[in-house]
C-alpha cells in the first residue's frame, strides 16, 4: 500500500487473512462448500496442509474435493506418506487419477516407493500409459540417486533454432515445466551439449542462432548419481537447477533446487540421529509407532551399554591403585568428560567438513597434523587448569601432577581420534556421523581411564 508521504518505512502491507482449522470444520457442519470453497482458492498449498493434517479423513475428503486438481496435487504431494496412504483408501478412482495426473512425476516415484507393493501394482494402472512407463523407469532407478530425484519436465532445445523460435517454444510448453530459468540443448541423439538462460534469450538478437548463446562449460549429473552429491553440486555452484544424464551422456531430466532441499533436509534428520547414538524414523515423531520408535532407540543403547562395559573393566583392573590413592577417583568424571567432549568437537567438525566437501579423504595427514597441533593446544590450556583444580581438592602434588598430565595427554589423544574415525568410516563406506556422539564417547572414556591410570603409576610409582 502506497504511503502519502513517500517514506518507505511507513508503508503498510495488508495482512493476509488465512483459514483455521476451526472455521473449516464448521464450513463443513453447516454444508457451507461455496464458500469453504473461495477460501481455500486464496490459501496457500503448506497452510492448505496445515489445515487437513488437524482434520479427520472424513473432512479431510471433503477439502481435497474442493481444491483445484492443481492445488489438489500439490497439497497431496507435501502430507506424509501415512495421511497419503490413508487418503488414498478413501478416494474414488477418478479423484485418484485426477491428482495423480497433476503431480510430477518424481513425487509419484516418492509415494510408490512407500506404499505397499500390492497397492502400487493398483495405483499404477490408474496412470496414462506414457506416464506410467516414466513412473516405471524412474523406479528402476537405485534408491537415494538423482534418477529418482529428477523431473522430466524441462525445456530442451535443439541447437539450430534463433533465440525468436526457443522464447516463442518457451511461451508453448513453458507452463507444464518445472522451470522455465534455464534450456537445455541437446542434438539430434538426445546428447546433452549445452545450456541457456531465459535471460540471455531475452537479451539475445531474436534472429541469433542457440549454438552462438548457449553455455558449453556446464554441470550434470549422471542417474546413478546418490543425491547427497548432487544437493553438493547445486550447492557449491550455485545452481536453481542441474541437468541429468544417462550412461550415454542423452538428457534424461533435471533436479531443482526445490527437491535437493528436501533431501538436505532427509540427510540432516538421518546424522542428527545417527550422531545421538539411534536409528532415524522414517517418518514424523508422532507419526512413528511406539514400538517402533522403541526399537530404533533400544538397539543402539544396548551396543553401547556393552561398549561402556569396558570402562568398568578398567576401573577393576586398576582397582588397586584407587585403593591406594583414593583422591584420584575425585576426578574420573572431570576426565572422562572432559575427553569426551573433546573428541565430540573434533569429530563434529571433521564431519561437517566431509559432508560440505571442504575435507576429503586426500586430506588426512592434513587434518592428522592440524588437529595434533590442536590437541596441543587444548591439553596444555585443560592440563593447567585440571592441575590447578586438583591442588585445590588435595594437598599432595603429586595428585595434581597425575591428573594434569593425564588431562593433557588423553585431550591429544581425543582429539585426534575424532579427527581420525569420522575419515575412516568414510574411508569403509560408513556414514561418518555414527562416530560423533555417544559412540565417540564410549571410546574417548575407555582410553582416557587407561592412560590416566598408567600415568597414575608412573607418578606414585606403583608399578
Amino acid at each position: 500500500m502506497e504511503d502519502p508521504t513517500g517514506n518507505p518505512e511507513n508503508l503498510v502491507f495488508p495482512e493476509r487473512e488465512m483459514l483455521s482449522v476451526d472455521e473449516t470444520k464448521q464450513f463443513i457442519e453447516e454444508r457451507k462448500y461455496f464458500d469453504l470453497k473461495n477460501l481455500l482458492a486464496d490459501s496457500l498449498a503448506p497452510d492448505i496442509v496445515e489445515i487437513i493434517e488437524s482434520l479427520d479423513i472424513s473432512e479431510q475428503v471433503i477439502v481435497f474435493r474442493l481444491l483445484s486438481k492443481e492445488t489438489a496435487a500439490e497439497v497431496f504431494s507435501l502430507l506424509d506418506h501415512d495421511a497419503q496412504e490413508e487418503l488414498l483408501a478413501n478416494f474414488g478412482e477418478e479423484r485418484v487419477k485426477a491428482i495423480f495426473e497433476e503431480m510430477d512425476p518424481d513425487d509419484l516415484t516418492e509415494l510408490f516407493d512407500e506404499l505397499p507393493d500390492k497397492v502400487v501394482r493398483q495405483l499404477v494402472r490408474l496412470l496414462p500409459p506414457a506416464e506410467r512407463s516414466m513412473v516405471n523407469r524412474f523406479m528402476g532407478y537405485p534408491e537415494d540417486s538423482a534418477g529418482r530425484l529428477m523431473t522430466p519436465e524441462f525445456i530442451k532445445l535443439r541447437q539450430h533454432i534463433s533465440a525468436d523460435e526457443a522464447i516463442a517454444k518457451i511461451r508453448r510448453i513453458g507452463l507444464d515445466k518445472e522451470t522455465i530459468y534455464y534450456s537445455y540443448v541437446v542434438d539430434e541423439k538426445g546428447k546433452l551439449i549445452g545450456t541457456v538462460s531465459l535471460k540471455d534469450l531475452l537479451l539475445a538478437p531474436p534472429d541469433r542462432k542457440i549454438e552462438d548463446i548457449m553455455t558449453t562449460n556446464f554441470v550434470y549429473a549422471h542417474t546413478h548419481d546418490d543425491q547427497e552429491e548432487v544437493a553438493g553440486l547445486l550447492a557449491k555452484y550455485d545452481l536453481t537447477a542441474l541437468p541429468v544424464v544417462d550412461h550415454d551422456q542423452r538428457l534424461v531430466g533435471i533436479i531443482t533446487i526445490d527437491d535437493v532441499v528436501d533431501v538436505i533436509t532427509e540427510e540432516a534428520t538421518e546424522d542428527i540421529h545417527k550422531m545421538a547414538g539411534m536409528e532415524a524414523p522414517i517418518d514424523s515423531y508422532f507419526g512413528t509407532g511406539f514400538l517402533m520408535l522403541g526399537r530404533k532407540r533400544v538397539l543402539w543403547l544396548v551396543v553401547l551399554l556393552v561398549l561402556s562395559y569396558l570402562s568398568s573393566v578398567v576401573l577393576k583392573h586398576y582397582s588397586d591403585i584407587l585403593q591406594i590413592v583414593v583422591p584420584l577417583a575425585f576426578f574420573i568424571p572431570m576426565l572422562t568428560g572432559t575427553c569426551g567432549n573433546t573428541g565430540m568437537q573434533s569429530a563434529t567438525l571433521i564431519i561437517r567438513g566431509l559432508a560440505t566437501g571442504e575435507v576429503e579423504l586426500k586430506d588426512f595427514f592434513r587434518v592428522l597434523s592440524r588437529e595434533i597441533l590442536m590437541g596441543l593446544f587444548l591439553g596444555i590450556v585443560l592440563g593447567l587448569l585440571s592441575f590447578i583444580r586438583a591442588r585445590f581438592v588435595d594437598i599432595n602434588p603429586f595428585i595434581g601432577i597425575a591428573v594434569g598430565i593425564a588431562v593433557f595427554i588423553s585431550v591429544i589423544a581425543a582429539n585426534m581420534i575424532g579427527a581420525i574415525l569420522p575419515l575412516l568410516l568414510k574411508k569403509l563406506k560408513i556414514d561418518p556421523a555414527v562416530s560423533a556422539g555417544p559412540f565417540i564417547t564410549t571410546i574417548v572414556d575407555v582410553m582416557s581411564l587407561i592412560l590416566y591410570f598408567e600415568i597414575a603409576q608412573v607418578v606414585f610409582n606403583l608399578r
